[in-house]
């Protein structure tokens, strides 16, 4: 088992108390209801005193949270991966013996030894590996064995063999995971209660931070797996030009379900758009994707040439979210919104998916 440095530790108990506290924010609503409790006129469901009143909310607030982290924690990770293993083999993916003799390297880097491997007929370049009762299954996409270099796509297989495997990614996917629903959650209290209106809101502050995280997490213990750092970031920098075609990858369950085992987000697309003092921008979930590889790629760079502060530094994740809708550029000097090469690329995924 690979050993995490303090600090990758330490963003990944911040985020599992950043996706338990949200699901405090329901109960709570409902308990706190003025629909529930008729305030000021009597007619609630609910009589209840105010000391019994603050007793209930504190419990509607605590409980849900120590439940959400209890989830988090214990997560039954082999069975749920099973579950979307048969998923992805009713939805076409087959047992392949391609890339097995991959498959057998990162066993030795990482110390396990039980990869099964299943190939998508898809023209989307990605990458995939769930664990399982019977050992790690890794998912490699038709694009993905045809347009990467056999060390790139090692280098991808381990990042994901990593994630399947070690206790601390395990953690920050399953955080990635519980958290998913926060707008529906976040929304929804808004209705329960009114004076809670204001935590919607929040639902558009920080919402990638845990998929930041687990990615910051999978890439440190992959760096230190892989024996090819350039190719890990080479690979990740290459799949860029699949982001505007990521969600069009049908394996069975909707992204928001999965998306901590793939490399590539496979998120639906949407616009957004930001106005403030200094004007508005706008960009769209394909940006977003491809800002991700971009930083992932730039954060392993880094991390290779000996800049290991790089590999957790979410304020550059915060400058590269800011630059949506703008020419930036990573640390590193990548290019953070497509290039026009990378467009015409773009554009022939697309063909290909007809």
């Amino acid at each position: 088992m690979l050993t995490l440095p303090l600090r990758a530790r330490w963003l990944v108990v911040t985020t599992v108390v950043r996706a338990a506290l949200i699901w405090a924010v329901p109960l709570f609503a409902l308990t706190t209801s003025p629909w529930l409790l008729g305030w000021g006129s009597g007619s609630g469901v609910l009589d209840l005193n105010l000391g019994t009143l603050l007793r209930v909310a504190a419990m509607a607030a605590a409980v849900p949270v120590l439940a959400a982290t209890a989830l988090i924690v214990w997560f039954p990770h082999e069975r749920y991966g099973d579950w979307v293993v048969e998923r992805i083999g009713r939805a076409g993916g087959h047992p392949t013996n391609r890339a097995v003799n991959l498959a057998d390297q990162l066993g030795l880097a990482t110390g396990t030894y039980r990869h099964r491997v299943m190939a998508v007929d898809s023209p989307v370049p990605n990458v995939a590996a769930i664990p399982g009762r019977e050992g790690t299954t890794v998912i490699v996409t038709a694009g993905a064995e045809q347009q990467l270099p056999r060390d790139d796509l090692e280098a991808l297989m381990a990042t994901q063999v990593v994630v399947a495997s070690d206790p601390w990614v395990r953690v920050a996917s399953a955080a990635q995971l519980v958290s998913a629903p926060r707008f529906a959650v976040l929304f929804g209290a808004g209705f329960l209660n009114p004076l809670l209106i204001p935590l919607a809101f929040v639902a558009f502050f920080g919402h990638r931070r845990g998929d930041a995280v687990r990615d910051m997490v999978a890439d440190s213990a992959a760096l230190r797996a892989t024996r090819h750092p350039e190719a890990l970031s080479r690979s990740l920098y290459e799949l860029r030009p699949a982001a505007p075609h990521a969600s069009a990858l049908r394996v069975g369950l909707p992204a928001f379900l999965v998306d901590q085992y793939w490399v590539l987000s496979r998120r639906s697309k949407v616009t957004t758009t930001v106005s403030g003092p200094a004007g508005s921008r706008q960009w769209t979930t394909t940006e977003e994707i491809a800002a991700e590889m971009a930083m992932r790629a730039d954060r392993v760079l880094r991390g290779a040439r000996g800049d290991l502060d790089a590999l957790f530094d979410l304020r550059s994740w915060k400058r590269a979210v800011k630059g949506l809708g703008r020419q930036e550029r990573t640390p590193t000097g990548l290019s953070i919104p497509l290039t026009p090469d990378e467009q015409a690329r773009a554009a022939q995924v697309g063909s290909t998916l007809g």
